[in-house]
């Protein structure tokens, strides 16, 4: 039918995407490799580019990138529109370039856009594609990605933060072989996008690798609350730490045995933004020894929130564990059920990220971020309350930009078997 697109253009039979695309890209950085080795003098930063045959900054550092990239499956990102191409090869040419070598670069890139074509059908979709087979390197177009996916939830949800803020401090519990655990939560900067938007700033569980709930009812706010006029004890604010006057919120019972602190409805933009930090400590949360049903320690952060920035830290008291390695694992709840954890039989859901946890030392000195207001203080505020000595803590964070939303993000780390006198 006239009009109708082509969703199957002709490809190469018996041939993979990767080796399809691995194959034109070696001929698109070949290409422009020769015609930068033909121009006098060694070329091979953007600022020599730019004086052999006076190219814009912008674009010489594109075709320096094509050029010499490590990484085939990173030139896309860099391949300039077919209007700077043939200014660059006209350039070139008057700086005595043959024309054999301008044809091949021209050839190049027509069986490149074929490329695309065949597999994507425009650049934007091609580029996202090659990425998956990238390295290391695609680290900053994977952070583009994620911004313009904030930008973007930003308008659909009708919120955004700046800084999403989690912190679990783990210390033994008076019950022998159990820990107590107190957990900080929050938004720094957030703001409705548009009015009447109600959002879920805290939900809160425990539950063992098997995902059974422990302890669903042992919650208390560190700091005193007042009753909501329905009845429910209000959100546990840590109000010196919250924004004035304080935003308001609704406590109700979610799915899973989570318990949500709710911000009711209010002002778009940043007259009605607020910071927002919740404070509670579960006594006897869990033991902190393996047993079958509880082989690490896993403490999440879920991200349902676009957000700029996520800070999540995790402070451990030396009695319990010593130092520790914990490993970040990020997992989808794209599909929905039941959530982390339990953590075995999520594999497929398990994301890709660059960043890691970071060991920051001992105390709340070492806690500083410019994304969180006071964040040493709010720690110290909190060890203050329960009595711990904070200089016993050893700190633990994971610091991540635009991260994905729904996701769980966990810092875990095995446990350790009871000694005899405990068995």
């Amino acid at each position: 039918m006239a009009g109708e697109m082509n969703m199957q253009p002709e490809r190469d039979d018996g041939i993979s995407f990767e080796k399809h695309a691995k194959h034109v890209l070696q001929g698109v950085r070949g290409a422009f490799a020769e015609v930068i080795d033909a121009l006098p003098g060694h070329i091979t930063r953007p600022h020599e580019l730019v004086k052999a045959i006076k190219l814009d900054m912008k674009l010489a550092w594109k075709i320096i990138k094509v050029a010499h990239a490590a990484d085939l499956f990173m030139i896309a990102q860099h391949i300039p529109g077919s209007a700077a191409i043939k200014r660059f090869l006209a350039t070139a040419s008057k700086q005595g370039v043959p024309d054999s070598l301008t044809d091949k670069v021209v050839a190049a890139v027509k069986e490149y856009d074929r490329l695309v074509d065949v597999h994507a059908g425009d650049r934007a979709t091609m580029e996202m594609m090659l990425l998956g087979y990238a390295g290391a390197g695609r680290a900053p177009a994977a952070l583009a990605q994620r911004k313009a996916a904030f930008s973007a939830g930003s308008y659909i949800w009708g919120v955004q933060a700046k800084t999403q803020v989690k912190v679990d401090l783990l210390h033994p519990a008076a019950d022998k072989g159990t820990l107590d655990i107190a957990t900080l939560r929050g938004f720094v900067g957030l703001r409705r996008i548009r009015p009447d938007v109600p959002w879920v700033i805290a939900r809160a569980r425990i539950a063992d690798d098997e995902g059974t709930l422990l302890a669903p009812a042992a919650r208390q706010p560190l700091d005193p609350v007042e009753d909501d006029p329905d009845g429910m004890m209000g959100a546990p604010l840590l109000r010196e730490f919250c924004s004035n006057p304080l935003p308001q919120f609704r406590r109700i019972v979610g799915p899973h045995g989570f318990l949500e602190d709710e911000l009711v409805e209010g002002e778009v933009g940043n007259i009605g933004a607020v910071t927002c930090i919740t404070g509670e400590v579960t006594r006897g949360a869990a033991s902190y020894h393996r047993s079958e049903h509880n082989q690490c320690a896993a403490l999440v952060v879920r991200m349902h929130t676009p957000c700029e920035q996520l800070i999540f830290d995790l402070c451990v008291h030396e009695d319990l564990f010593g130092l520790i390695e914990p490993e970040l694992a990020v997992f989808s709840e794209l599909a929905g059920g039941t959530p982390v954890p339990p953590i075995e039989g999520r594999e497929r859901d398990q994301m890709t990220v660059w960043e890691s946890v970071e060991y920051l030392g001992k105390g709340p000195s070492v806690v500083h971020t410019p994304h969180v207001p006071r964040h040493s203080e709010m720690i110290r505020h909190t060890l203050d309350r329960l009595g711990w000595d904070g200089k016993r803590f050893d700190v633990y964070r994971v610091a991540m930009q635009f991260p994905v939303i729904p996701t769980s993000i966990v810092m875990m780390h095995e446990l350790t078997e009871a000694p005899p006198q405990d068995a």
